[in-house]
């Protein structure tokens, strides 16, 4: 794909909604060493629809919590900052990019597997002993491009979904045959743009080759997350796996199984997120 093609696309990104400033201040919280979690939590709690939106999930099933948390400032000490940072950027971006009626894209579907992807790369992060949070945020967001380009140039990407419906080829090279440049390149480019971490914007751009040269395991568990979401488990989940990936992780079907949550309890923490 050409620079010209990317460099048109990119140029879009000023249609994309604005992202509140306590939103920013999370994803800035990455790279604070010295966070005032108790004060971007107060913070947080200022808008109560993201807080509204956050504590469903927090005191539904996914979770399975013994006691109610009814405030953000309690989520945060129950929970950890961690965690609620990762409920909270997914909430917000759910809401500040809504449905829309005139769209060939369903945003609801979208945003409901990436959730699930994510609560599986949290699982396998925890049984794999890495980060539990950078590869729950990667998972919620690791095809955030797609919903890039249906926002910035909705028209051109509905030719996109029309033509892979129709023949089943592969969406990133449908992508680069008719926009130029495909959504795996957009999606890293905005992860940039907002000042994401270097580790998730790899993933978003190369979770689908997680042998990828630097090696991040973020990539690589995400990877995994999306065949299992798709329904791949055992031997035919490890078997599709590239062997560099199964040996960096020394990962078996016996070793993961364990860890993964029940289909039942992402449904309800994904309806959660979802509903309005």
């Amino acid at each position: 794909m050409g620079a010209t093609e990317v460099n048109a696309v990119l140029a879009k990104l000023h249609q994309l909604p604005a992202i509140p400033i306590v939103v920013q201040e999370i994803i800035n919280s990455f790279n604070d060493p010295d966070l005032d979690a108790k004060a971007l939590g107060h913070k947080i709690a200022q808008d109560q629809g993201l807080t509204a939106k956050v504590l469903r999930v927090v005191n539904s099933a996914f979770y399975g919590l013994p006691k109610k948390i009814g405030s953000m400032q309690d989520a945060v000490v129950v929970m950890g900052f961690n965690n609620i940072r990762s409920l909270v950027l997914s909430a917000a971006f759910v809401k500040a990019f809504p449905v829309s009626g005139e769209s060939r894209f369903d945003h609801q579907a979208h945003w409901k597997r990436s959730f699930k992807v994510a609560a599986y790369a949290k699982a396998l992060a925890k049984c794999l002993k890495h980060d539990q949070d950078m590869a729950f945020i990667a998972g919620m967001f690791h095809d955030i491009g797609q919903l890039m380009l249906d926002t910035c140039m909705q028209e051109q990407f509905a030719s996109v979904l029309e033509q892979h419906e129709q023949s089943g080829g592969d969406l990133l090279d449908i992508e680069r045959s008719i926009l130029g440049v495909d959504h795996a390149l957009v999606g890293a480019e905005v992860a940039k743009h907002w000042n994401f971490p270097q580790e998730i914007e790899h993933a978003i751009r190369y979770w689908r080759i997680p042998d990828k040269d630097p090696f991040e395991p973020v990539t690589g568990i995400v990877h995994i997350a999306v065949l299992i979401e798709s329904g791949l488990t055992d031997d035919a989940l490890i078997n599709q796996l590239p062997q560099s990936l199964r040996d960096r992780f020394e990962i078996s079907w016996a070793k993961i199984e364990p860890c993964l949550p029940e289909a039942e309890q992402i449904e309800a923490g994904a309806n959660l997120l979802l509903a309005t």
